[in-house]
């Protein structure tokens, strides 16, 4: 590719805008599907101009293309060919710390910890936080904090993983509110993962209100998910079932892994209600479908699962020693 050609394709980069920065909504691109079409079909022309800008000696010009673009690889669900895009900008190379290095180390941090590969995540992240420093540009810092508190959060440090998605907000605070939904979810999981269901609930309200605000019907079912789960945790059965119903009425159920969801927050209602041998045969239903399709759910889903599996058992003890 010609180094013309390669500028040209920088040029249309810096067109491109992202509805969810952080990448955790869906769909990603602010833009129609046929501009998210077109883009998509230039993914490997894309590739191919930030090697060329390598090539040329325009490192700067590299990461900032890689910056504009990683998030094609998200929306193609190939998070394994991002990566290798962004290794081939981010590796190997000095390059002074600027706000599109941070933002590319971030993209390759995110991607990371889509593919399960979070020693990288972590690594990449770090790098992130440190690039973002050096230059204090608000939304990188948003962004690799969030990333931070990702990592944190699989690791089981809820309270790093709070603070850090605290931290997050803070930069993000006077920046789009788009930029802001991921960090304030990872709040309100953080918090619930320590048990003060309290503030988690406030915090997962606030998260529903922004998802609705912003269109996003995905994570508004992820938040109406969780909160039936905090209710559940503090005593109010009503509500828990109301916030379940409304997200399987979103289609909550549409793949195997929210099935099995499903049947958990089914199974979490009929034992909050005393309906033990129900509770325990979707608690099984969900298990099973989870061992088929998913068999690492996610931390606060994983919780979920080992509380009530706990529950039943001390409730099974209680009943024969009566």
């Amino acid at each position: 590719m010609s180094r013309e050609e390669a500028h040209r394709l920088l040029e249309r980069s810096r067109e491109v805008r992202w509805r969810f920065p952080s990448s955790s909504g869906s769909p990603v691109l602010a833009d129609q599907d046929t501009w998210a079409e077109q883009l998509l079909s230039e993914k490997e022309s894309f590739s191919a101009a930030a090697r060329s800008l390598i090539e040329s000696g325009d490192d700067h010009e590299a990461t900032e293309l890689a910056a504009n673009v990683w998030r094609l690889w998200v929306m193609a669900g190939d998070p394994l060919g991002g990566r290798a895009f962004l290794a081939a900008v981010l590796d190997g190379r000095e390059e002074e710390p600027s706000r599109a290095k941070a933002l590319a180390l971030y993209g390759d941090g995110l991607l990371a910890f889509m593919v399960g590969a979070h020693d990288d995540s972590r690594a990449r992240s770090e790098a992130s936080v440190q690039a973002a420093r050096a230059v204090q540009d608000p939304e990188a810092l948003a962004l690799a904090h969030l990333g931070l508190s990702r990592v944190a959060f699989l690791d089981g440090d809820y309270d790093r993983a709070r603070s850090l998605a605290a931290q997050a907000r803070g930069f993000a605070h006077a920046l789009d509110p788009a930029l802001g939904q991921a960090p304030l979810h990872m709040h309100a999981q953080g918090t619930r993962l320590t048990g003060d269901y309290d503030q988690a609930a406030g915090l997962f309200e606030e998260s529903l209100v922004l998802n609705r605000r912003l269109g996003d019907l995905g994570m508004v079912g992820v938040e109406l998910h969780n909160l039936g789960h905090v209710e559940i945790h503090r005593g109010n059965i009503d509500a828990a079932e109301r916030y379940f119903a409304e997200c399987e009425e979103l289609g909550a159920s549409d793949d195997a892994y929210s099935a099995a969801m499903t049947h958990l927050n089914r199974a979490v209602v009929a034992f909050a209600r005393g309906e033990y041998e129900r509770a325990r045969a979707l608690l099984g239903d969900a298990e099973s479908i989870l061992g088929e399709a998913d068999p690492y759910p996610a931390p606060d889903d994983r919780f979920e699962l080992d509380w009530l599996r706990g529950q039943l058992a001390e409730a099974s003890e209680a009943r024969g020693v009566q």
